[in-house]
């Protein structure tokens, strides 16, 4: 069962870091949470750079994969969550 707070905060914190990359205003209004990635403008390079900040500060490893896999902002938190702590 996924804590409703922690997953908040964690959409939240890539919202957050997603729109510093995109030099987008922090909430992302343009973009829902469970929208896909991809279609919405964002690459892969931007995704892999988001995600390896994100790893980094919470101490956790992602199969790349899971990266590719993760095809919106919901899903991405979900993994990141659940990561492999290093």
């Amino acid at each position: 069962m996924v804590d409703t707070h922690t997953h908040q905060a964690m959409l939240a914190r890539v919202r957050a870091k997603l729109a510093h990359q995109l030099q987008e205003d922090p909430s992302l209004p343009w973009l829902s949470d469970t929208e896909p990635l991809a279609p919405a403008g964002v690459d892969s390079v931007q995704l892999i750079s988001v995600v390896g900040e994100l790893e980094q500060e919470l101490g956790v490893a992602l199969p790349d994969d899971a990266v590719l896999q993760s095809a919106s902002i919901s899903s991405l938190a979900t993994a990141l969550s659940r990561g492999e702590r290093r």
